[in-house]
């Protein structure tokens, strides 16, 4: 577990794990969550912009989300509660078939004011298919346990 003060800024920070986008689920939660056409129907996506089914903004999301907290292989922050999510950007489309990766880099860290036992992380994050294409870009906020509060 890393501690707030174990961080710096300018770290990078590769997950280790994957995850392989499916046509079943790119429908599935689609239907449920964005139940546009290019996302739930295979011929109307093929007459889409897109040209194919393609995963919503959502799925996306929580595919990113997914990807970083169930890797067990990179060493976790202490993470208390994320803050927030800014400029978060869909870029390129995710299709059936894809594995998708997540790189962050630490961008600023603070001591919390209001939590004196915690550090407030911030990192810009790409999610990324296997040929390297960002799918996906987000900058988020953490509020992290600190080692030694104040």
């Amino acid at each position: 577990m890393r501690y707030f003060e174990d961080i710096e800024v300018g770290e990078k920070i590769v997950f280790q794990n994957s995850y392989k986008v499916t046509e079943e689920e790119i429908i599935e939660v689609a239907s449920r969550w964005d139940p546009q056409p290019f996302h739930i129907d295979k011929q109307a996506a093929e007459q889409s912009m897109f040209g194919g089914l393609t995963a919503s903004s959502v799925h996306l999301f929580a595919m990113m989300v997914g990807i970083g907290t169930c890797d067990k292989k990179t060493e976790h922050m202490a993470a208390v509660s994320a803050l927030g999510f800014n400029n978060m950007r869909a870029r390129h489309p995710a299709r059936p078939g894809d594995e998708l990766f997540v790189r962050s880099e630490v961008t600023a860290l603070r001591r919390s004011k209001s939590r004196p036992d915690c550090g407030i992380v911030e990192t810009a994050n790409e999610m990324y298919n296997q040929d390297g294409v960002v799918v996906m870009s987000t900058d988020n906020a953490f509020l992290v346990s600190c080692r030694t509060p104040g």
